[in-house]
């Protein structure tokens, strides 16, 4: 069996310089009143750039390229808006969840 040199070799580069397809989407929502909290950052946990904010109906939706070939299965992401509590979730690839925050209680 003879293999084609010239299709074998730049069809090895294309797969391992290919970069894996993410994607992720959801809601957050305040964990008491269960309403839509706005601008919350939205970041890849152990990254320095946010990934961006949510909406005002607090939906969020991001397609990342990130990986290699085969993409990562899983990807970390940190929730943060001024008087909650932080959260830190993962993703599967193409999953959508429904985030609820907590407001931070203030010591009386």
């Amino acid at each position: 069996m003879k293999i084609n040199i010239k299709v074998f070799i730049p069809s090895v580069f294309l797969l391992v310089s290919c970069d894996g397809f993410q994607a992720i989407d959801g809601m957050i929502v305040d964990s008491e009143s269960k309403k839509p909290i706005s601008n919350v950052l939205i970041k890849e946990i152990n990254k320095f750039d946010a990934l961006g904010f949510s909406d005002d109906q607090g939906y969020f939706e991001f397609h990342e390229i990130s990986g290699f070939a085969f993409g990562d299965k899983e990807m970390t992401v940190v929730f943060c808006k001024e008087n909650y509590i932080s959260d830190t979730i993962t993703f599967v690839n193409n999953e959508s969840k429904l985030i609820k925050l907590e407001k931070i209680v203030e010591k009386q």
